[in-house]
């Protein structure tokens, strides 16, 4: 490496392992893997860069002294919500609503298997993030505007002033009762946080009197839009992981730093964004790792020049399913997690039960076979640690893995054992050949993934033969083979790193925030333009007020005011639907009628995006009810290098043996290829294995690869 280089660190911790994408400034890169050490993160995070380094004979400690941007997402938040091992919340609400954070709206189905939610005695709520006994009530009322503005009060109204005394009391109980972070959260903040903020005042003055130092949050600081029960989530997610998980994010920083890295660490925020871990809204971090997947995509989507993309993630823990249609992501404003639903915005990803460590269970009495939904995560499966059997067996028995190879060979695994739980386990209560039932697994699965799938796609109209295939995870080249028999994509392709994308993409993630806000405005065809105007006014302000935000957040971070550059959008409706659509906007000020079309016109071409041109109804008029910012800044992002094409034929060196392996109902000889050894221009023929450290890809009989200028691999059909 020159004198001169830098380096950009981007990794992903998963449930099992955590991976590495190292990419220098002129586009070269390294991948590393390690366990993921979900005890003492910082053990895991300098594995994976260790491993990365090495192959390019390099230590941590000289690519942490000149590392321009280390970005990592961890397992911190999740595990501290499902091991409940959060902070003693506090929350002081509007009086009446007390029990909104007991009840929640009856959302007892979020994350459960269709079969479980048609059950009802099987449903119970989410652990809570805030006691009864620490909940306090406080009279206030704002006003939130209605349909009906002629005869109501507008948006933001002080309908009852708060009662000042039941804050102070309320706020001095909940600190004797040693709560260790206060949330704040009125009924119509979104319109007006007026209230929140003499809360806030007021739990500050307090909590100094007390001589103590217990942060404060208010929900218009986290979300200031409507759905009050997601709201309140929102907040108490944040209130509840937040110190925790900081104190995580800064131990693996602090593990950088000790080796020279001079800046902050930077973490992924759901909806595609890199900020430092002192973001304060840490919570947006809570679900980052999926979203490293498809910001690579959406990376390769616009470098490929293919708008359409399926962004496929098999690991051993997850499946992640993600679209890019028309070059645009989706972004859910409302998703859900760990059994919580949420109100700020994420990248849309479905996941679903299936990976490599799933457990695999057999009922000899009904003769059935079923898949997870529980993972043994870095045990493995036999084959290492776990006593239960996983697909992760079922692959090694039937010979596409190496037992010699895994993680490069660091570690070690043991097909015997497998081969005998898998045997004991599962096909001699089945009463059953040991290979015929381990394909018939393997079909479960891959059926699995493809009906959800293709529900993902024909759900929206789309047609799959429209889309390529972007394949990666440890687990996903490994079974594309099943995937590709059931759906036709246009292309399917396998990058190189395909094993740390996840971890490509965190690098590829622009540095910026989001903002939003409700609002509510109407513009019906017949409303005088001066009326428009006025309405596109207030627009003008509500997004100005959010552009100071990001200024102001980004100060702090250490960014001046020139390096900042603004995207707008809205969420807007017909008057009188339900549902809103997202839309990007050209323009982030409305000073003419033309300013107000361009915004109407970007939500019209959407709408006809989605829907066909006859249902739209422009004389219905509009309703815009949010509004968002997004504040970006300049960060580096990797450079995808082409090579020179050569010969179909692989080198002699890639080449590394015959091996049986079992598909089809018999045992067929695979040549075995080194990856990393092909060149830009090869095709290897099924039947065939590709060899990586930290993953495998099984090409049957009826199956090609070639090698593009990118060394993409593209599997085809003979």
């Amino acid at each position: 490496m020159a004198e001169d280089t830098k380096y950009i660190v981007a990794e992903d911790a998963g449930g099992s392992m955590t991976d590495c994408f190292l990419v220098d400034t002129e586009g070269n890169f390294s991948t590393g893997k390690f366990m993921t050490n979900p005890e003492d993160e910082s053990i895991s995070y300098m594995g994976s860069l260790k491993d990365a380094a090495d192959r390019w004979g390099m230590t941590s400690e000289q690519i942490h002294q000149k590392a321009i941007s280390c970005t990592y997402t961890g397992t911190s938040m999740i595990n501290i919500l499902v091991t409940q091992g959060g902070a003693n919340v506090g929350l002081l609400i509007t009086r009446g609503f007390e029990h909104l954070p007991i009840i929640e709206r009856g959302l007892t189905w979020i994350g459960q298997t269709y079969e479980d939610i048609l059950h009802q005695q099987l449903h119970e709520h989410t652990p809570w993030l805030v006691q009864p006994k620490n909940i306090r009530g406080v009279s206030e009322r704002i006003g939130i505007g209605s349909y009906y503005m002629n005869s109501h009060s507008f948006p933001g109204t002080v309908i009852i002033p708060m009662v000042e005394a039941e804050a102070y009391q309320g706020i001095q109980e909940l600190l004797d009762n040693g709560v260790e972070i206060i949330a704040c959260m009125c009924l119509g903040s979104y319109t007006n946080p007026m209230h929140e903020n003499r809360m806030k005042e007021i739990a500050l003055e307090v909590i100094a009197k007390n001589g103590k130092e217990t942060p404060v949050v208010t929900s218009s600081e986290m979300c200031a839009v409507p759905n009050e029960t997601e709201r309140l989530k929102t907040l108490l997610v944040q209130c509840y992981i937040q110190e925790t998980a900081r104190k995580a994010l800064i131990h693996v920083e602090d593990s950088a730093k000790a080796e020279g890295y001079q800046r902050e660490l930077m973490t992924l925020l759901g909806y595609g964004a890199a900020a430092t871990v002192r973001y304060p809204k840490l919570a947006e971090a809570v679900a980052s790792g999926p979203t490293g997947g498809l910001l690579g995509g959406k990376f390769l989507s616009e470098f490929l020049k293919q708008p359409n993309m399926v962004c496929w993630d098999l690991g051993c823990t997850t499946c992640d399913i993600g679209l890019i249609a028309g070059g645009l992501m989706p972004v859910n404003k409302s998703p859900e997690f760990a059994g919580h639903k949420v109100r700020m915005p994420m990248i849309a990803i479905d996941c679903l039960g299936a990976g490599c460590s799933h457990v695999v269970h057999a009922d000899a009495a009904s003769g059935r076979i079923t898949i997870g939904p529980e993972s043994v995560r870095a045990d493995l499966g036999t084959m290492y640690t776990s006593d239960i059997v996983t697909i992760g067996d079922i692959d090694l028995t039937l010979g596409y893995v190496n037992p010699d190879y895994y993680l490069g060979g660091t570690i070690q695994i043991d097909t015997d054992r497998a081969k005998s739980e898998l045997n004991k386990q599962v096909a001699e209560p089945l009463g059953q050949d040991i290979y015929d039932v381990s394909l018939k697994i393997l079909d479960l699965l891959h059926a699995k993934v493809a009906d959800h799938m293709n529900g993902i796609l024909l759900s929206k109209g789309l047609n799959p033969a429209e889309f390529t295939l972007l394949v990666y995870g440890a687990a996903g080249p490994l079974h594309l083979w099943g995937l590709d028999r059931t759906i036709n994509f246009a292309e399917v392709i396998v990058v190189p790193w395909a094993a740390v994308f996840s971890s490509f993409g965190v690098a590829a993630a622009e540095y910026f925030h989001r903002y939003d806000q409700a609002v509510t405005f109407f513009l019906t065809s017949d409303m005088p333009d001066e009326i428009r105007l006025m309405m596109g006014g207030g627009l003008s302000q509500a997004w100005a007020g959010l552009e100071e935000r990001g200024y102001q957040e980004l100060e702090a971070e250490g960014f001046s005011r020139d390096q900042v550059s603004f995207r707008h959008g809205i969420s807007c409706r017909y008057i009188g639907q339900l549902s809103n659509w997202e839309v990007p906007v050209e323009v982030g000020r409305v000073e003419s009628i033309d300013d107000l079309n361009k915004i109407i016109g970007a939500f019209e071409t959407n709408y006809t995006n989605i829907y066909p041109s006859g249902a739209r109804f422009p004389e219905a008029g509009y309703q815009i009810t949010e509004i968002y910012v997004e504040a970006a800044v300049d960060k580096p992002k990797p450079i995808i290098q082409s090579y020179p094409l050569q010969g179909k034929e692989p080198p002699k060196e890639a080449y590394k043996g015959d091996r049986k392996a079992y598909l089809d109902g018999e045992w067929m000889t695979f040549k075995t290829y080194e990856q990393d050894l092909l060149e830009a221009g090869n095709r290897i023929d099924g039947p065939a294995i590709i060899e990586h450290t930290q993953t495998t890809t099984l090409i049957p009989p009826q199956n090609y690869v070639e090698v593009d200028e990118y060394k993409f691999m593209h599997y085809r059909r003979k």
